[in-house]
């Protein structure tokens, strides 16, 4: 009797607490989801972040990477919604869930993108965001359609400054990109000293992104697509976006042995308007994620807002005061990034 007391007593206690804990009315996040679209036969995987009534931004990822490779930029989700801001990412032929295709080159990918954009009724201006190797893809999409381009957006990305001497030697690059593809680990190994280890969880997603890109279609860790879009790289030339009046932003980490400053360069050279060539000085091949928080302000259009860190504060402030704070020791950046 006594311990049926005893369990009665604890279960009300157990329900009175319960009814005192508000209940959620939806589902957490779980990241991006990966939806496909046939495009002239082919399957094109595609991510949209939404909401509708937001700036929309074609995301292109970097070489290797799969249209899910936009969730790597949800360390800061919270912020690019309160910009609204809608990053659409489509996948390039062979990565992920997007199907291969023979002799596909960079002025095949603004027919993907601009079918995906159509299907998620996106038909006005877009923003154009390129991270590392998707360069010369968002150089053809502006190339192909200038009057739809609200901004480019450059990071670290590839302009073909420089050509790698793996063009010289595909059997050795087939055996790089298939080690690669099957080791994912390796592929998104961001060194000791990259700002990336600051961000919890990225190394993870990274390289499940990997793991996607090469794996999930049934490619059973093959480098083929890799070594296809590499071959672009060498054989290829940068589209012509001279007749793209759009402003053109370009960050640049002048520590990057990847896409060296060179890139930069050509990318200043290549387009007429160029609204702000970011440099940071000690930014690596990782400058994309480090002040992704910039690159989000730019993408909203907050003309000369400098993301800083001030007194503890994160803010945004015009570039004489974000100057003057840097002088008294503020740093870019939200207060998230460690000193």
């Amino acid at each position: 009797m006594l311990a049926r007391t005893i369990a009665a007593i604890c279960l009300a206690a157990a329900t009175s607490a319960s009814a005192q804990t508000d209940l959620p009315e939806s589902f957490d996040y779980m990241g991006p989801t990966v939806s496909t679209l046939d495009v002239a036969g082919r399957t094109v995987a595609y991510v949209d972040t939404g909401p509708d009534d937001a700036i929309p931004v074609l995301f292109l990822g970097g070489t290797g990477t799969s249209a899910a490779v936009v969730g790597l930029a949800d360390f800061l989700r919270t912020m690019r919604e309160d910009l609204g801001l809608r990053l659409v990412s489509v996948g390039r032929a062979g990565f992920g869930q997007s199907a291969p295709a023979e002799n596909w080159t960079f002025s095949d990918y603004p027919a993907d993108a601009v079918a995906v954009l159509d299907e998620l009724g996106i038909t006005g201006e877009v923003s154009v965001m390129a991270i590392s190797g998707g360069g010369p893809y968002a150089a053809a999409f502006a190339a192909a359609y200038p009057d739809r381009i609200r901004s480019v957006h450059l990071a670290a990305a590839l302009a073909l400054a420089t050509r790698s001497p793996l063009c010289d030697d595909p059997a050795r690059m087939k055996q790089i990109m298939d080690d690669y593809a099957a080791h994912p680990l390796k592929w998104w190994g961001f060194p000791e000293d990259s700002p990336t280890h600051d961000i919890p969880g990225f190394g993870t997603a990274a390289a499940d992104d990997g793991a996607r890109t090469f794996g999930i279609a049934g490619q059973r860790g093959s480098g083929a697509a890799e070594v296809a879009e590499y071959m672009r790289y060498c054989k290829e030339d940068l589209p012509d976006v001279s007749s793209v009046n759009a402003p053109v932003y370009i960050y640049q980490g002048l520590r990057d042995m990847t896409v060296p400053p060179a890139n930069a360069d050509k990318w200043e050279e290549a387009f007429p308007n160029i609204a702000v060539r970011r440099n940071y000085e000690n930014g690596a091949h990782d400058v994309q994620y480090r002040h992704w928080d910039q690159i989000l302000v730019d993408m909203a259009h907050l003309v000369d807002r400098i993301v800083i860190c001030h007194d503890g504060s994160s803010m945004q402030a015009a570039r004489e005061d974000a100057d003057a704070a840097i002088d008294e020791g503020a740093r870019l950046g939200i207060c998230a990034w460690p000193e």
